[in-house]
């Protein structure tokens, strides 16, 4: 999977430095109701919603021109974000999505059928038709599932928490532009085994082998001190009972790789 995703198919570029007519913040408001619309989709994951921000910032990477168009008209930029939702829901939920639904519904009529169908055409050949690249989420359960003597309750927590991190993470620009999925996940999953159980980075070296990954050095040690970071915004995610296992993380608990 790491291989797959250092291909430049599956590679973002700094597709903002082009433009003038959007920028990050306007991409995090997009990410939001993303989710907002998810979450009206019942029994669809999250991580749907993660997908269509994976095309979304692929598509105005791509280059081409109606990704041009997109990135300089804050109208094109938004229906290419409301057709990589629908893509997503598609390809990785399964759902028949009409496009007069899409039109008016989620849109309420401020794109019609035809404008939603075709920005979709455009979206599918700008990506070359790959869609099922790895995704953070992907690492998260393959780093779990090799990774040794782990107790099934403290399993879910550190899933569950990493992989909110993971989901918070990826709105920001910064995050998409400057690491692979592997490392978002990587540092994700790491930051929460230490706040479920400080005893699970015993771990950390067999993970560091089997990731090529290294929290001690580089952009890897930057990403896993955001993540930490992060831990107050996601810490309302979850009930009462799993906030316990890491509401109150030991103090300096991090600073052997959180440290500047």
């Amino acid at each position: 999977m790491q291989q797959q995703e250092k291909s430049s198919s599956y590679k973002c570029s700094d597709y903002l430095s082009r433009t003038q007519a959007i920028g990050s913040t306007h991409r995090e408001a997009l990410c939001k109701w993303g989710y907002q619309t998810i979450a009206a989709c019942h029994g669809v994951s999250r991580l749907t919603a993660v997908v269509a921000f994976w095309y979304f910032d692929r598509f105005l990477s791509s280059n081409t021109p109606a990704a041009n168009r997109a990135l300089n008209d804050v109208t094109e930029c938004q229906l290419a974000f409301v057709t990589c939702l629908v893509i997503a829901l598609k390809i990785h939920s399964g759902f028949n999505v009409e496009t007069n639904f899409v039109s008016n519904v989620i849109t309420k009529n401020s794109y019609d059928a035809e404008e939603i169908n075709d920005m979709e055409l455009h979206i599918l050949q700008s990506l070359s038709w790959k869609l099922n690249g790895p995704t953070p989420h992907d690492f998260i359960d393959y780093f779990l599932e090799v990774m040794p003597g782990v107790d099934g309750t403290c399993l879910d927590l550190v899933k569950r928490l990493s992989r909110t991190l993971v989901e918070t993470a990826v709105m920001r620009y910064t995050s998409v532009l400057h690491y692979y999925p592997s490392e978002i996940a990587f540092a994700s999953l790491c930051c929460a085994m230490h706040h479920v159980d400080v005893s699970l980075m015993n771990n950390l070296s067999f993970l560091q082998i089997i990731s090529g990954l290294d929290l001690r050095h580089g952009k890897m040690r930057l990403l896993f001190k955001s993540m930490i970071s992060l831990l107050q915004e996601v810490s309302y995610a979850f009930d009462n009972n799993m906030a316990i296992a890491f509401c109150n993380p030991q103090e300096g608990e991090a600073s052997s790789y959180a440290s500047t």
